[in-house]
């Protein structure tokens, strides 16, 4: 029970903490594409190398939900790797927000894990790919981390992501899928302290 609560307690005080310390800055001038339909089949296009830098003429836009939870697998992933070694650096690989970073650095002495981590452990349901650009990513799924965290750590969000540096990021989350999570692909992102 209280690692249910505490888990349900760091997902939502993360959402809220991203949501109130995410910097706003001015919006990129480039033309942006929201994608209204749910994409639910796969298309003949494949992403290779997801989340790393890519030396073929392969593109790192995702273009399937397929796609976009095979990426956001492995960030959470690190996220909890991160959390569960206390490991700063793993966490940097994942996010571009401060607010993630200090929210992950604030778990560290009191996150509940009943086992470590896996990638296999991170699975996702109910997504649907809300917008996929070649600088941003939203999705809204289902995480469910029960397998390595316990019962009830299942949470609903929009989960934004930002292609810094050839990879993909986590920038921030969102509680609602009508929430303003489009103002994300377009501001400003601070280097992380």
């Amino acid at each position: 029970m209280i690692r249910r609560l505490v888990a349900g307690l760091i997902v939502v005080g993360l959402a809220i903490g991203v949501w109130a310390l995410w910097p706003r800055g001015e919006p990129d001038p480039s033309p942006t594409t929201t994608v209204n339909a749910v994409a639910t089949t796969t298309t003949a296009t494949t992403v290779a190398n997801l989340n790393t830098s890519s030396t073929t003429e392969e593109s790192h836009v995702v273009t399937t939900v397929e796609e976009a939870e095979a990426v956001l697998r492995q960030l959470w992933f690190g996220w909890f790797e991160g959390i569960y070694n206390q490991d700063e650096e793993r966490i940097r690989e994942v996010v571009a927000s401060q607010a993630l970073l200090d929210s992950a650095i604030a778990a560290f002495p009191t996150a509940a894990f009943e086992t470590a981590p896996t990638e296999s452990g991170v699975r996702l349901a109910d997504s649907e790919l809300l917008f996929a650009d070649e600088q941003c990513l939203v999705l809204w799924a289902t995480l469910d981390v029960t397998d390595f965290s316990g019962e009830g750590a299942v949470e609903s969000s929009v989960h934004v992501l930002r292609w810094i540096e050839d990879s993909w990021h986590l920038t921030t989350l969102w509680v609602n899928k009508n929430d303003l999570w489009e103002t994300d692909c377009e501001s400003l992102l601070e280097p992380l302290s």
